[in-house]
């Protein structure tokens, strides 16, 4: 996640203070529709594993309705916030779902404490 642009900060929580990452929507050229936030990605995945035991890796885009409205400086930046997010590992044989890392879609200001 800090391949975007972001800022790692404390703030205060119910049990003391949390570090924390913060992602402004806007200069990642993120999408806000029906209060959530959406990340365009590609993700590439093949069948064979590489040196590295991987199967592919998600890459971070920009949505096409964004794009298609940027200029060509625009484009060219955009570039820059395009960054190889991770790789993907087949775990077929894997079981469950984890929504550990679901959260609020609170909105807190800069004075509010944080929800957890």
């Amino acid at each position: 996640m800090t391949k975007m642009k972001h800022v790692i900060m404390e703030k205060k929580g119910q049990s003391g203070m949390v570090r924390g990452i913060f992602i402004p929507i806007e200069a990642n050229m993120l999408t806000e529709k029906d209060n959530a936030v959406y990340m365009a990605f590609n993700a590439i995945i093949k069948s064979e594993q590489d040196k590295y035991g991987q199967n592919g890796f998600i890459a971070k885009t920009i949505d096409s309705k964004i794009y298609k409205d940027l200029d060509a400086a625009g484009k060219e930046a955009a570039k820059d916030l395009s960054p190889i997010l991770g790789n993907l590992k087949d775990f077929s044989q894997s079981t469950g779902n984890d929504n550990s890392g679901a959260a609020t879609n609170n909105t807190i200001t800069e004075d509010d404490d944080l929800p957890f």
